[in-house]
């Protein structure tokens, strides 16, 4: 819709519902070469490649292209410890599949990101009926035995899992050094501050284990935790706010010395207090241990310093709301004292009221600022707008190994309709509507969780239009529809000059621009 002089300024936006369990894998197979090119055995970085292919002349008009390559056979020589089977899950050269250097070498890289081999060459020999693919590894040391040497009070389990090296994986000096200070770290938390764990075995090229040597050193366990000179908190409350705190059950869950842990208590505190308005507040610590060193009292001292009052609270850049309505729904009010937790709700509150209407990337900021007059300060916060937008289309983007959910499923626990004009609050409604039909994917680990994504406007002008279009493919039974019929029961699509592109592939994530003929991908991801 174009803007007019005197009215609001309304933008057709696009939204993107994408939903699924993982990503499909898309595999493109480059130029072919015909067997002239290849001789009968030499390495593949010896073959011509893409950029060798392009200073070729180009094909003569009318001419039949010369015939590609196939791949007969894929031999993997070099691997002793390594199963064949291990290796090949990394490679997608396939037999009776055309030749591709490129796809060879993508094949190499994933060999080598496992970190278990130290070099991977690639040979081919030339066959009756094409060519056969030999990927020779060298493989890295492997770990013969892993061996922890004075531990008592943690046992071999927990210490395997901490540093993660197993019996079999490459041996480096890295890994070792690596495992060593994270066994150091976990005796550290585990109230054992000054155990130390040195490498016996491990950090040598002519070294066939791993062996640790722990120093435990004295198990420091807290007694007592004190707190000195707070007054507008009480100690139980300041507790609730610390995580080092005395064991429980005959010390058998927690009340081990975590000196880390301590360190970070001091800064909850400190943020704890400069929240309820001390700006000024500090915070130390004391550690004081009994003779036998094995017992701390844990004493913070706390400087709280002058309590901040709100003097003025103003909005300034809203033009959608009057300030009078805006300062009277805020839990902050002028002559009260400053408190950070209802500074963030008023934030939120103003995001919300100007996304219910459309201002669907209006930004809110606090400013507040510091008087010269003690103990006093204004809250500013600073309003950005933004246009209104409506819903110009709705894509439905269904993910994973064999699609099958229909896009009308998704579409009808979407409470925006095209022309409808957003709320930032129905979006989140629709979007927790599909996570709770238990139809698609909500572990974060095994996939990108359904999702209602909005397209900003600025997107069209940062999009590259200069890629290729992918091909489309078909990933629902109703096919690349965005939107179904009318006699479906819902309203006619928002009106547009041009036809609607049609859906990106499945996997693929589409990135929306706010005009209707212009297109991106963002995919495919990973599952």
């Amino acid at each position: 819709m174009v803007a007019r002089p005197g009215f609001a300024r309304f933008w057709p936006l696009p939204l993107a519902v994408v939903a699924g369990v993982g990503a499909l894998t898309h595999v493109t197979f480059g130029q072919g070469f015909p067997p002239a090119a290849i001789p009968a055995e030499q390495p593949l970085s010896a073959l011509p490649g893409v950029a060798a292919a392009a200073m070729q002349s180009p094909p003569v008009a009318g001419q039949a292209p010369e015939p590609r390559q196939l791949v007969v056979d894929v031999e993997i020589t070099g691997n002793e410890g390594a199963k064949d089977y291990e290796i090949q899950k990394h490679i997608q050269t396939r037999p009776d599949r055309e030749f591709d250097p490129e796809l060879v070498q993508a094949d190499v890289r994933r060999i080598m990101q496992t970190g278990k081999y130290r070099d991977v060459k690639t040979f081919t020999r030339q066959a009756p009926s094409g060519v056969i693919v030999v990927f020779e590894v060298f493989e890295r040391p492997r770990i013969n035995y892993i061996r922890h040497l004075g531990n008592r009070s943690l046992g071999e389990k927990k210490l395997m899992t901490e540093h993660g090296m197993k019996v079999g994986d490459p041996l480096s000096s890295y890994t070792s050094e690596e495992g060593r200070r994270k066994l150091e770290e976990l005796y550290h938390r585990e109230g054992l501050p000054n155990a130390t764990v040195t490498l016996l075995e491990g950090d040598r090229k002519e070294d066939k284990g791993v062996i640790f040597v722990i120093n435990e050193g004295q198990l420091e366990r807290i007694a007592w935790v004190t707190f000195q000179g707070n007054t507008i908190a009480s100690d139980s409350r300041l507790k609730t706010q610390i995580e080092s705190k005395p064991g429980y059950f005959w010390y058998l869950f927690g009340g081990k010395v975590d000196r880390q842990k301590i360190e970070a208590d001091v800064e909850k505190l400190t943020i704890y207090y400069r929240g309820l308005g001390f700006m000024q507040a500090r915070v130390g610590r004391e550690l004081d241990f009994d003779e036998s060193g094995k017992w701390l009292t844990l004493r913070f001292i706390i400087d709280e310093g002058p309590r901040f009052r709100v003097r003025n609270i103003t909005v300034e850049g809203n033009s959608k709301f009057a300030n009078r309505p805006l300062l009277e729904m805020m839990k902050l009010r002028s002559g009260e004292y400053f408190n950070q937790s209802y500074m963030n709700r008023d934030l939120t509150l103003i995001t919300e009221l100007y996304g219910s209407q459309g201002h669907v990337f209006a930004d809110v900021q606090a400013d507040p600022r510091f008087l010269e007059e003690p103990g006093q300060m204004d809250i500013v916060y600073r309003v950005k707008e933004g246009d209104v937008f409506k819903v110009g289309e709705i894509n439905v983007n269904i993910a994973g190994e064999f699609p099958h959910t229909r896009q009308t499923v998704v579409l009808n626990r979407m409470s925006l309709r095209p022309g409808d004009i957003i709320d930032t609050r129905e979006v989140q409604s629709s979007e927790r509507r599909m996570k709770a039909s238990q139809l698609f994917n909500t572990d974060p680990q095994q996939g990108d969780p359904p999702r209602v994504a909005i397209r900003p406007p600025e997107f069209d002008a940062l999009g590259d239009r200069s890629r290729p279009k992918p091909t489309i493919r078909g990933q629902s039974p109703e096919g690349p529809t965005a939107m179904p019929p009318p006699s479906a029961g819902y309203p006619p699509p928002w009106p547009r000059a041009q036809s609607s592109p049609p859906l990106p592939p499945a996997g693929v994530s589409p990135s929306l621009r706010t005009g209707t003929d212009r297109f991106s991908w963002e995919g495919p991801r990973q599952p």
